[in-house]
């Protein structure tokens, strides 16, 4: 008996080394083997979201809560998103409302606080700006038919919580840095590089008190603070609609003269 053992070990040896020359896995280059990661984690992520056909069939949505402006200033906004890629910000300032809107292709902004009471072109880095907020899905969502190159850097410690680094490339070149929760795959952090007074600057976005909104799961609170700068500003999601009905013309910039309607209009 004992002598069969060693020769049934060897044999068992070997039968793995054979069945793991003829695993797939065996023939993945290593860029192949990073891909599959980064789609699994990314996978992960969309299903602690919704999941993908919960967010397939999200055409539209409208957020309102309070946003930080600085100087202790929470003013009141709704935010309309609607595929694809409009966007349509208003604020309360000083019993006026502010409009930063993009239809797709181009931004305006109605800043009457300022006495900037008519609709204007954003300038190119207020569109830069504008791209992210405009995207109704997030990052990673159907990043590869997007134009989105997403490369797995590893693990990083934020705040104490163990996270998975992602680089994200968009198609235009600029990259953002998804921080990914190890353990919920949630988002937890964002870096982007924003171009102010002259010079890149990192910005820090953190993410907090995920809410549920019918079928899918929405961040609640963002705090962001810029490199340079010890002031957090932060914003609060308190409702959420999903797929209201948006007409395109909301996003569109109005003629000089025309009266811009407000929330609800």
């Amino acid at each position: 008996m004992s002598n069969k053992l060693p020769s049934f070990a060897l044999v068992l040896m070997l039968g793995l080394m054979v069945l793991y020359y003829f695993s797939p896995f065996y023939y993945f280059s290593p860029e192949q083997k990073a891909a599959r990661a980064v789609s699994e984690l990314i996978k992960r992520n969309l299903n602690a979201r919704g999941g993908a056909s919960a967010w397939e069939a999200v055409s539209s949505l409208k957020l309102s809560g309070r946003m930080d402006v600085g100087q202790g200033m929470n003013l009141p906004y709704v935010l309309e998103q609607k595929r694809p890629d409009k966007m349509r910000l208003e604020f309360v300032f000083d019993g006026e409302t502010a409009v930063q809107a993009f239809d797709g292709k181009t931004g305006w902004k109605l800043l009457p606080f300022l006495g900037r009471r008519n609709p204007e072109p954003m300038t190119e880095a207020e569109l830069r700006e504008t791209a992210d907020s405009a995207d109704l899905y997030g990052l990673l969502f159907d990043y590869d038919d997007r134009g989105h190159v997403v490369e797995l850097m590893g693990h990083e410690p934020v705040k104490g919580r163990d996270t998975l680094k992602l680089k994200v490339t968009l198609p235009g070149g600029a990259v953002r840095w998804v921080y990914l929760d190890a353990e919920t795959a949630l988002e937890v952090k964002v870096e982007a590089l924003r171009k102010l007074a002259g010079r890149e600057r990192l910005v820090e976005t953190f993410y907090h008190d995920w809410q549920a909104a019918e079928s899918l799961l929405i961040v609640g609170r963002q705090e962001t603070q810029t490199e340079g700068n010890k002031e957090w500003h932060f914003l609060t999601v308190e409702s959420v609609q999903v797929n209201p009905p948006l007409d395109d013309a909301r996003f569109a910039m109005p003629a000089v003269g025309t009266a811009v309607a407000g929330q609800g209009e």
